[in-house]
C-alpha cells in the first residue's frame, strides 16, 4: 500500500520493524572494485568540493556537508546525509562529523566514515547513460549499526523553469520513496532493498518540515558478506520509468560498475597519454582529460553537448553553470581534438549546430530546461555573447586539419558561411574591427571595463575564424568565398594592429569604448588597460611578432601572473579588484590563453610557468578536477566559482599538447607536425595515442648534452603524408648534423624573436617508424623548480620571463635572463649549461649537487611588490 503526502513531512517517533522477507534480498555481495587506473586521497577538507557525474545524472556536494542529486534536467533530493546508531549506545553520529577521507576516482568517489565501533565506505557511482545514481555502502562494524539515509526530496527543474510542490509516497513492496508531481510527468525515486520508512506521517496529521529518513540495520556477520546498494534515479516520463532505472541499477551494481571502470579505462587508454619526468603534469594531464569528457551531458528534451562547470545548486535551481554554453564548448573542444576525442569535439559541434539562429548566431548559453519553455525568445541568455559564433568556424578548421573528413565538412558548410556572414556584419563602421555593441559582448560582461565596443579578444577570434573559413572553402573548392575571408582577416589584422598597440607601455589595448560615451580622443576612447586578453590573438599568431614579444614579458610578469593562474587584469591597475568577476580574478581558462601565446611566440619559461600553475590546481580544492576561478591575491576558489570547470580541465590539456609538446595535425590530417619546447631538466618524454588523420602515433623524445633523438612511430592507420620536426634548442646549439633512420638528412636552423632555436627537419611519404637524430653542441638555458602552492597564499613565486644564451660573433657567449622576484626576496634557479657562468652582482653561482649550476638571484625593493632585473651572465 503507499501513502501519498505533500514534501512538507514530519518523522515518526516509532521505528517500526523490517519485513523479513526483505531482510537480506537485493543486498550485493561483496566484490573487488576495479580500477580505471587513476586515483587521488587525502583526508576531508572542509569546504572542500566533489562530483560525482555521468551523461544524465549527478551528485554535487561538500565533503563534509550533505549532497544532492540530479536526473538531468531535474534535481531529485538534496541535504542527503548519512546518520549512524550503534547497538546499545545512547547517541547517533552523524556523517558529516565522521567522515575522514575522500578517495577520488573517475569511476566513483570514496567518502569513509570512521569510529571507534565501526567504519563505513560510502562508494558513489553514476552509470556513464542511466539517469540515476549508485550509493554502495561497505559497513564493518563491531556491533550492530543502525544506518539512516536522510534526505530532502526536491523534484525541481533546472533553472529558469519550475515545477509545483512534489509528493512523497513510500512503496513497502519495492523499499522505495517516489516523489511525484501532479502531472505525473517528472519523477524521481530513492530506495535501498533492505530500507524502511520512518518519516511519512498519514495524511490527515500536520506537515512538518524536516527529512525524509530511509534506516537499515547492518549487522556484523551482514556487514562482512554484503554490501548496501542505495539508489537514486529520475526521470521525465512518470513514475513508472524513474522506478525501472532504480530496479536496474539496484538489481546489477556489480555490472554497472564494471562498465563505467571499463568506460574510464578506455578514454584514458584510446586518447593521447604523456609520461615525462614531472609524475605531477603527468597524472594532472590524465585527469584533465576524465574532467573534460564529464562536461557532456544528456538531456531528454536537447540531447548530448558539454555544459560548462559543476557546483551545488543549494537552495536555488543553478548547479554551478551544468547547463549549456557554446563559447564554454567551443574552447573546450580544441582540448578533446588535441587529445584525440573526435566523436566528442563532433558531438560537441553538432549540439550547437541545431541552435544556430537564422542569421547565422550560434548560442552563448541554453538551460537544460529549455525545452520546457520559450527559452529563445523569452529571454536574452541564448543570445548574450558574440564569440560563440566565430569560435564555431574556427572549431570545425581544428577538426577538418585533424580529420580530413571533407563530409562532415560539406554537412556543416551552410552553418559555416552563416557563422561567417554574421560576425562580418558586425563591423557596421567599416573600420576593419568587429563589433560588440548591439551584437553581444565579447569577453567582458560587467564592471569597470564593460561596455566594450571592439575588443581584442573578438579581433584575434575574427581573425583566425576568416582564415579558417578561407582554408575550409579551399577544401571545397569554393575559391571566392576564400579569397573574400582571407581579406577579410587581413584586413582586420592591420586595424588590430593600428588601434590597439600602445607603444610607450609595451603592450596591447583591450577595447574601443562605445561611440557616444566618451570624447573621441584615443586615448579617452580606450580602454588601454594590461589585460590577459591580448593572449587569445597571439594563440593563433595572429599579432606582430616582436610586438608579441613585449606583450608576452606582461603576460608572465608578476602584475598578471600568479603562482596559481593569469589575473585578466594586471595588479598594478587603478581598476584592480581581486575579488572581482571581471577586473582581477585569476581564471584557469586565461591561464592557459596565455601559455598558448607564449609557446606560439617561442617562449617556453612563460608558457610553462602558466602551464603548470594550472595543472597544479588539480590537487586542491574539488580533488582532481580545476575550478573556475580563484582570488586575483590568494591562492582561493571563489565560494561562488563552479568548482569543477570544464574549460578549466581544457587548459591543462590543450597547452600540454598543442604548446609543451608542440603537436598539431595539419593540411587535412596529411601532415603531422612536432615542435616540443621542453624544460631544461628534461631529458626527454613519450606520448601515445597522437592523431592525425586515420594515423595514431608513439612520439618519444631523447636528449642528452650533445644529441637529441626524435622518433616517430605509426601504431594505427597510414598516417600522414608528411612529418614536420621542429623541436626546439637553446640559442648557443651548434649542430654538427641531422640524420634520418640513418642517412643524412637537410634541416634548417630558424631563429625568431622568442627565446629559442628551430631545427625543422621534413619527411614526406614516412615509413611507419621515422627516428630523427640530432648531433649538436651542448646548449645552455634555465629551469626553476615550482611546488605546489599553499592553498590561501600569495603571490610569491619567481618569474623567468626571457633566458636566451648568446654567442655573438667573435665575442664570448653570455646568459641574457629576464627575472622577476619579491622585494626582498632571493631565489635559487639553476642552469643547464657546459660553460661556466661567470659572476655578476646580484647573483650568487655555485655548482648545484646534480652537476648543473645554481643560481642565488637578489631582489631588492618592497616586499609585496615584483620587481624585475636583467642579467647578462658571461659564459666561460
Amino acid at each position: 500500500m503507499k501513502t501519498i503526502t505533500p514534501l512538507l513531512f514530519v518523522l515518526l517517533l516509532a521505528v517500526p520493524a523490517a519485513p523479513q522477507a526483505r531482510a537480506q534480498a537485493g543486498l550485493v555481495p561483496r566484490f573487488a572494485l576495479p580500477e580505471s587506473g587513476l586515483r587521488l586521497e587525502r583526508p576531508v577538507q572542509n569546504g572542500a568540493f566533489f562530483d560525482v557525474l555521468g551523461r544524465r545524472a549527478a551528485v554535487f556536494g561538500y565533503e563534509n556537508r550533505p549532497f544532492e542529486v540530479w536526473a538531468y534536467p531535474l534535481k531529485l533530493v538534496s541535504d542527503v546525509e548519512l546518520f549512524f546508531q550503534i547497538a546499545d549506545y545512547p547517541g547517533s553520529f552523524a556523517g558529516t562529523e565522521t567522515v575522514t577521507h575522500i578517495d577520488v576516482r573517475p569511476e566513483a568517489t570514496i567518502l569513509t566514515y570512521t569510529h571507534a565501533a565501526f567504519t563505513v565506505r560510502q562508494i558513489l557511482f553514476a552509470p556513464v547513460d542511466e539517469m540515476g545514481v549508485v550509493m554502495l555502502l561497505d559497513v564493518d562494524t563491531v556491533r550492530p549499526l543502525t544506518v539512516t539515509v536522510s534526505f530532502r526530496p526536491d523534484l525541481r527543474l533546472m533553472w529558469p523553469a519550475g515545477l509545483m510542490t512534489g509528493n512523497i509516497f513510500w512503496d513497502e513492496a519495492g523499499g522505495y520513496y517516489g516523489i511525484v508531481e501532479e502531472t505525473g510527468r517528472f519523477a524521481g525515486v530513492l530506495g535501498a532493498p533492505v530500507g524502511r520508512d520512518v518519516s511519512i506521517m498519514p495524511y490527515q496529521e500536520e506537515p512538518r518540515d524536516v527529512p525524509n529518513r530511509l534506516v537499515f540495520e547492518v549487522t556484523p556477520e551482514m556487514g562482512r558478506d554484503y554490501l548496501i546498494p542505495v539508489v537514486v534515479a529520475g526521470s521525465v516520463e512518470g513514475i513508472e520509468a524513474a522506478r525501472a532505472t532504480y530496479e536496474r541499477l539496484r538489481d546489477h551494481v556489480p555490472e554497472r560498475y564494471a562498465e563505467t571502470v571499463r568506460y574510464y579505462r578506455d578514454l584514458l587508454d584510446r586518447t593521447v597519454q604523456i609520461d615525462t619526468p614531472d609524475d605531477r603534469l603527468d597524472e594532472a594531464f590524465a585527469w584533465a582529460k576524465i574532467g573534460t569528457d564529464k562536461g557532456l551531458a544528456t538531456n531528454p528534451y536537447l540531447g548530448t553537448g558539454f555544459v560548462a562547470g559543476f557546483r551545488t545548486a543549494g537552495n536555488s535551481e543553478r548547479p554551478g553553470f551544468a547547463w549549456f554554453f557554446g563559447r564554454d564548448a567551443l574552447w573546450t573542444t580544441f582540448a578533446l581534438l588535441a587529445y584525440g576525442d573526435v566523436e566528442a569535439a563532433r558531438t560537441a559541434l553538432d549540439f550547437l549546430k541545431q541552435f544556430q539562429r537564422d542569421d547565422g548566431k550560434i548560442p552563448h548559453e541554453i538551460s537544460q530546461s529549455a525545452a520546457l519553455l520559450d527559452w529563445f525568445e523569452d529571454y536574452s541568455y541564448p543570445w548574450n555573447s558574440a564569440d560563440a559564433t566565430p569560435l564555431f568556424i574556427i572549431a570545425h578548421a581544428d577538426h577538418f586539419r585533424a580529420t580530413g573528413d571533407v563530409d562532415y565538412l560539406r554537412a556543416n558548410w551552410e552553418a559555416l558561411k552563416k557563422a561567417y556572414a554574421f560576425t562580418a556584419a558586425t563591423d557596421t563602421d567599416g573600420n576593419g574591427l568587429v563589433e560588440n555593441t548591439r551584437f553581444g559582448h565579447g569577453w567582458v560582461e560587467g564592471g569597470e571595463l564593460y561596455p566594450a565596443h571592439e575588443e581584442i579578444y573578438m579581433q584575434g577570434l575574427w581573425i583566425e575564424a576568416a582564415r579558417s573559413l578561407a582554408e575550409l572553402a579551399e577544401a571545397l573548392g569554393e575559391t571566392d568565398i576564400a579569397a573574400e575571408a582571407r581579406a577579410a582577416a587581413e584586413r582586420t589584422r592591420r586595424a588590430t594592429e593600428e588601434h590597439y598597440w600602445l607603444e610607450e607601455a609595451g603592450h596591447y589595448a583591450f577595447a574601443t569604448r562605445t561611440p557616444g560615451a566618451t570624447t573621441p580622443e584615443r586615448a579617452e576612447a580606450m580602454y588601454d588597460e594590461d589585460t590577459v586578453l591580448p593572449a587569445v590573438p597571439m594563440w593563433w599568431g595572429v599579432l606582430d611578432a616582436e610586438r608579441a614579444q613585449a606583450s608576452i614579458d606582461h603576460l608572465g610578469a608578476g602584475a598578471l601572473a600568479t603562482d596559481w593562474g593569469t589575473r585578466i587584469l594586471a595588479a598594478t591597475s587603478d581598476l584592480y579588484d581581486p575579488l572581482s568577476y571581471h577586473n582581477g580574478s585569476v581564471w584557469p581558462l586565461f591561464t592557459g590563453w596565455a601559455s598558448m601565446a607564449a609557446y606560439r611566440y617561442d617562449r617556453p619559461h612563460v608558457g610553462h610557468q602558466a602551464l603548470m600553475a594550472t595543472a597544479l590546481l588539480t590537487y586542491q580544492d574539488a580533488l582532481g578536477y580545476v575550478t573556475e576561478l580563484l582570488s586575483g591575491d590568494f591562492n582561493t576558489a571563489f565560494g561562488r566559482s563552479s568548482h569543477h570547470q570544464v574549460w578549466s580541465e581544457a587548459m591543462v590539456i590543450t597547452p600540454a599538447v598543442r604548446g609543451l609538446f608542440g603537436v598539431e595535425a595539419r593540411d587535412a590530417g596529411r601532415t603531422l607536425r612536432l615542435a616540443p619546447q621542453v624544460p631544461a631538466d628534461w631529458d626527454g618524454f613519450t606520448l601515445t595515442g597522437v592523431r592525425a588523420g586515420d594515423g595514431v602515433y608513439t612520439v618519444t623524445m631523447r636528449r642528452t648534452a650533445g644529441e637529441t633523438r626524435l622518433v616517430v612511430e605509426r601504431t594505427a592507420g597510414t598516417g600522414a603524408a608528411t612529418l614536420e620536426l621542429a623541436p626546439a634548442f637553446p640559442m648557443d646549439v651548434t649542430f654538427a648534423e641531422v640524420r634520418v633512420n640513418d642517412g643524412p638528412a637537410n634541416y634548417e636552423a630558424v631563429y625568431g624573436p622568442g627565446d629559442v632555436q628551430r631545427a625543422r627537419v621534413r619527411v614526406t611519404s614516412p615509413p611507419a617508424r621515422v627516428e630523427v637524430v640530432y648531433t649538436h653542441t651542448p646548449g645552455t638555458d634555465v629551469y626553476v623548480h615550482r611546488p605546489i602552492p599553499a592553498e590561501g597564499a600569495r603571490n610569491e613565486g619567481l618569474r623567468i620571463l626571457r633566458s636566451r644564451a648568446m654567442k655573438p660573433e667573435g665575442a664570448p657567449g653570455r646568459l641574457e635572463l629576464v627575472v622577476e622576484g619579491r622585494g626582498g626576496r632571493t631565489y635559487t634557479l639553476h642552469a643547464r649549461t657546459p660553460h661556466r657562468i661567470g659572476p655578476v652582482e646580484g647573483v650568487t653561482v655555485t655548482p648545484a649537487p646534480n652537476g648543473d649550476t645554481a643560481l642565488a638571484i637578489s631582489f631588492e625593493g618592497p616586499a609585496h611588490v615584483y620587481v624585475r632585473r636583467i642579467f647578462r651572465l658571461p659564459l666561460e
